[in-house]
């Protein structure tokens, strides 16, 4: 048997050619399906987390980063109705401009900018390790039981009191007033049905404090009320028991982690909060019916708030400059808003501003108390000054399951520059009284990196 072509004629192979032809046309075969296989493999879903990571790597392929996702973007259609659509385009923008700023880096700052290195924050979340508190009834202190978790809940009963007492030695300063309060309302969540105090001397100097008012009328919304020192069991009708959470005060600047390595530092000070249920708890007496359920991330366009402090310490003299091109870069897909100050503000106007974002950039300041009311997932950026670094706002972002990334000054080291302030109050009162000058270009050089950050932490939560 010969081959013959469409005309007849022999095309001279021969029999033993016929295999050949056979195993080509096989081999045509698989590796057609092959390439099918791999196309279609090229549209499965893949987390946007691993999706950075292959950037990184330079993998152009991948998910909704690969040439599909950019061929959605490239139709710039803001306007999509398809959810899916428009999270592939605003994804695609992010890596893109992730892409060519890690390529292109930073041009010289101009005058009165200074460039700030932006990297995440890698301390633990408040757990029950890092937050422990004292248990004792009130006429026996010897019997002090450390406490951590709240599996003794259950044995409290309407018959007992617990009263949580704190003391800061600036209580008047809200951000400090929280260091006791916060620990205090985590604490009392443990003894749900036992009757609960919180103990506080001299309320009525906190009168014209807004935001300390505001916080102490949260606690007796939720049934906690709040009294002088001294006893209210005056007729023995009920346990009494006292409440304290151990170290609030700790300090948490920078210190060598081994004196054999001075260059190790830990800066990992207390939690206010035992677990993020207790956050979630205070939000929602809070803000009631403003109360936001779903995670940061979740919707687009994304809220970016700058927080300037304007008149102030730290004031973040670029806030402005830096929302017009965070605009002008981003367009639609982001929705910027300034904040000069909270100065006047209820708790809850201020709790709300935090609470709606999904990013947040702002100077290390006092107004970052309000980061106990962000939402799970929420991107923050705390810029800190020259010399002036420590642990503090950072375990309120995370026991709120949110993200804390870190600004300082690029090229310098954040631990080793404040080494020299933690025992110089005057070298310190000057670093912290500085201007802060975070130039636009590398806040918005780092935006994107948070916002996939934002977006891969709502992701995974949704899994």
């Amino acid at each position: 048997m010969s081959v013959t072509d469409s005309r007849g004629r022999g095309l001279g192979w021969g029999h033993s050619n016929t295999t050949l032809t056979l195993i080509l046309k096989i081999g045509f075969m698989l590796a057609s399906f092959y390439f099918i296989a791999e196309s279609i493999s090229s549209y499965e879903y893949t987390s946007l987390e691993d999706v950075q990571m292959k950037t990184n790597q330079g993998d152009k392929s991948i998910g909704m980063l690969g040439a599909n996702a950019n061929n959605i973007a490239s139709t710039n259609d803001t306007t999509s109705e398809d959810p899916l659509v428009r999270l592939r385009q605003f994804v695609s923008k992010a890596k893109e401009l992730l892409r060519s700023g890690d390529r292109d880096g930073l041009t010289p700052p101009l005058p009165q900018e200074i460039h700030y290195k932006v990297s995440k924050h890698q301390l633990s979340t408040g757990t029950s390790s890092s937050f422990q508190f004292s248990l004792y009834p009130a006429n026996d202190t010897t019997k002090t039981k450390e406490l951590a978790e709240n599996q003794y809940h259950e044995i409290f009963s309407s018959n007992d009191q617990v009263i949580c007492k704190v003391h800061h030695s600036m209580m008047g300063h809200f951000p400090h007033f929280s260091q006791a309060a916060f620990p205090c309302w985590s604490i009392l969540q443990r003894f749900p049905n036992a009757k609960r105090f919180m103990e506080l001397a001299n309320r009525e100097s906190f009168k014209s404090k807004r935001w300390i008012n505001d916080m102490l009328k949260v606690f007796e919304s939720a049934g906690i009320s709040i009294k002088k020192p001294g006893g209210t069991n005056t007729t023995n009708q009920y346990r009494e028991w006292i409440a304290a959470p151990n170290n609030i005060e700790q300090p948490s600047w920078p210190i060598p982690d081994r004196k054999d390595h001075p260059t190790v530092f830990k800066v990992d000070g207390p939690s206010y909060f035992i677990n993020q249920h207790d956050v979630m708890s205070l939000q929602q007496h809070l803000l009631q019916q403003d109360y936001i359920t779903r995670m940061a991330g979740s919707a687009l366009p994304l809220q970016v708030l700058l927080f300037q402090r304007k008149g102030e310490t730290r004031e973040w003299v670029h806030a402005q400059e830096t929302a017009n091109k965070i605009k002008q870069a981003w367009g639609n897909w982001i929705e910027v808003k300034v904040l000069s100050t909270l100065n006047g503000n209820s708790l809850k106007e201020q709790a709300l501003e935090f609470h709606r974002a999904d990013i947040i950039v702002s100077p290390h300041g006092a107004q970052l108390t309000n980061l106990a009311f962000i939402r799970p997932c929420t991107v923050v950026l705390e810029l800190f000054p020259n010399q002036y670094y420590l642990s503090y706002f950072q375990k309120y972002v995370l026991s709120a399951a949110g993200i804390h990334y870190e600004g300082y000054e690029l090229g310098r080291s954040p631990l080793h520059d404040t080494m020299d302030t933690i025992n110089n109050s005057e070298l310190r009162g000057s670093a912290r009284g500085k201007q802060m000058l975070a130039s636009p270009q590398s806040i918005l050089h780092a935006l994107p990196r948070l916002i996939l950050s934002c977006l891969s932490c709502q992701e995974d939560d949704q899994r």
